[in-house]
């Protein structure tokens, strides 16, 4: 039961609520700040520094006090459904300790659990907020007013602001942040890494006084030795990884992190197979996987190396290697001995060092190594990586655990900011979709790169007609999670140079068409090559937001999907 109406100051709340014996000072004059209700407010806190508990601690002793001066309900917004389920994971935790009562939902593409924001904490997606805030989903019907009537009733906080790193997106989020402002909703921005060029496009006209900055200038984990090797891990198709580094790998609980998928994989078949190690010893991680397979490669991956599990550290024994693209920068929590890591933008690069030596007390060695010229700097931007490796190799006394070092490194190596243009535009396009709502707002959207969905099934050999029955007559068995469970969310891109492989390995377009008579919707196969295409037409066989058949045989499940399509995430 809640406790009856009492008050009590931070400290208090957080010791006996969240389990914390003694919250960190940026921890408390956010609950001072959050009190005095001036918004909105920026929190700058290293990885691991408990900002999800800093904005949970004052929200949720609202329902202790019964004073709801915060707000009703709290909208936490992420950049990533992985993110999204660990944090909610965690949040669900926390007010369970306050009260049974309060409801925590999660609200993404595969998660849909709370369209209309009414739920008394919602973790969600930029992209559903954003599709919430303007009446772009098909979930709300013709409720239409009730998800942006929930944002204006609520406290939002935008956490990992800098992950989204194209101008782009960042548009998005400046109109939506200048909404919420002229509209004096609430809203709190939290990062780690965000370099002061985002922080002042972001705020550029929106009021934000050093008072309503706060700075968690803290030290977490342990220490980190930083060393750079001259030469590429993988280079020419071939991986370069010395006698002795591969004898130390084979001592270390190592994490091996690198930016590309073809990289990721050649890597992993080059660990396996030098250092003779059996699946239980070596996991590879990244986008290309079916959900039902990354799920498991997580808890392989979180089993291989040092954790915490209710509070106390497990050290797994034997070889434990990790090998990972940038997927790997958030959701997971585990801390390797040693990290090999190609060089990144300065955030990844704080983001990936956050995953060695993660717990107090611990030491970790993290080695740099370049990457090749071409093409090997994508998907980042070329001057990002080059300024990253300049200013490390000019910066020999850094320390990765001092927070104002950090901001420092990245603000120095880092331009990321809004496009003006772009955040006028969408400005316009939300207010239109607030105006005229009866209207379906089919131009919002979240970001340029547009993502398709592939589903890995056997398909049979035949002729084209019975190959359809079949792909239909198994997909229409299946319910939608398990449906989900065997889908990989690629970008178009990645779709595109699959659809184009010689080899076929994608062919089949699943729909799913109304049945008047019926009164439902029946899935669909349509064969992609029954309508070709000369060189001087448009293809538009590949579509956004589409759903596609991939051939199980271009699939491994400790691979993932293995055609290479090139430098394409």
């Amino acid at each position: 039961m809640i406790s009856p109406i009492r008050d009590f100051s931070a400290r208090s709340f957080y010791k006996e609520f969240l389990g914390i014996e003694s919250p960190y000072e940026y921890q408390l004059s956010l609950w001072e700040r959050i009190q005095s209700s001036k918004y909105p407010i920026l929190v700058k806190a290293p990885t691991g520094s408990g900002k999800t508990e800093a904005i949970l601690a004052p929200f949720l002793s609202q329902f202790v006090t019964k004073n709801f001066y915060i707000a009703p309900r709290l909208i936490y917004v992420l950049p990533m459904r992985v993110l999204v389920n660990s944090i909610a994971l965690r949040i669900q935790n926390y007010a369970y300790r306050v009260s049974p009562h309060i409801s925590v939902k999660i609200q993404h593409g595969d998660v849909p659990d709370s369209p209309f924001f009414l739920s008394d904490i919602v973790v969600t997606t930029l992209d559903q907020f954003l599709y919430g805030f303007a009446r772009a989903t098909h979930q709300i019907g013709h409720h239409i007013d009730i998800p942006a009537g929930s944002i204006a009733s609520s406290l939002v906080v935008f956490d990992e602001a800098h992950m989204y790193r194209d101008e782009f997106t960042f548009s998005i989020m400046r109109a939506l942040m200048e909404i919420l402002y002229q509209s004096n909703v609430p809203f709190v921005l939290m990062s780690a890494t965000i370099p002061e060029s985002l922080e002042s496009s972001l705020f550029e006209n929106i009021p934000l006084s050093n008072n309503q900055k706060i700075i968690g200038d803290v030290k977490t984990g342990g220490q980190v030795r930083i060393s750079i090797e001259q030469t590429a891990l993988y280079e020419n198709g071939s991986v370069y990884i010395s006698d002795e580094l591969l004898d130390k790998i084979k001592n270390k609980k190592t994490l091996i992190v690198v930016n590309q998928v073809k990289r990721a994989q050649k890597i992993y078949n080059y660990m396996k197979n030098s250092l003779r190690l059996q699946d239980e010893s070596i996991v590879l991680l990244h986008s290309r996987f079916t959900q039902e397979d990354r799920r498991e490669h997580e808890k392989r991956a979180i089993s291989l190396i040092p954790h915490k599990v209710n509070g106390k550290i497990v050290a797994p024994e034997n070889t434990g290697i990790v090998i990972s693209t940038q997927v790997l920068e958030a959701g997971i929590d585990f801390s390797a001995e040693l990290l090999l890591t190609e060089i990144a933008p300065a955030d990844s690069i704080i983001q990936r060092a956050g995953r060695c030596a993660r717990y107090e007390g611990e030491e970790g060695e993290m080695i740099i190594f370049p990457v090749e010229d071409e093409k090997g700097y994508l998907p980042y931007k070329r001057e990002h990586l080059t300024n990253a490796l300049n200013w490390l190799q000019s910066s020999k006394e850094f320390n990765l655990k001092k927070y104002e070092e950090v901001c420092k490194f990245v603000n120095e190596t880092l331009d990321y900011r809004a496009n003006d243009f772009e955040a006028a535009d969408t400005l316009i396009d939300l207010y239109e979709c607030v105006l005229y709502a009866d209207i379906e707002p089919s131009n919002i959207q979240i970001r340029k790169s547009k993502p398709v969905r592939l589903v890995v099934l056997n398909v049979p050999e035949g002729s084209t007609k019975k190959t359809r029955r079949s792909i239909e007559n198994t997909l229409r068995k299946m319910n939608p999670d398990t449906l989900r469970d065997i889908s990989i969310d690629v970008d178009i891109g990645v779709a595109w140079v699959l659809f184009k492989n010689d080899n076929r390995p994608i062919q089949w377009e699943i729909q799913w068409r109304y049945n008047s008579e019926k009164k439902s919707n029946e899935l669909f196969v349509i064969d992609l090559f029954k309508s070709k295409r000369n060189s001087e037409q448009e293809d538009s066989r590949i579509v956004p937001f589409k759903t596609y058949v991939i051939d199980k045989k271009h699939y491994n499940p400790d691979r993932g999907i293995e055609i290479d399509v090139s430098w394409i995430i």
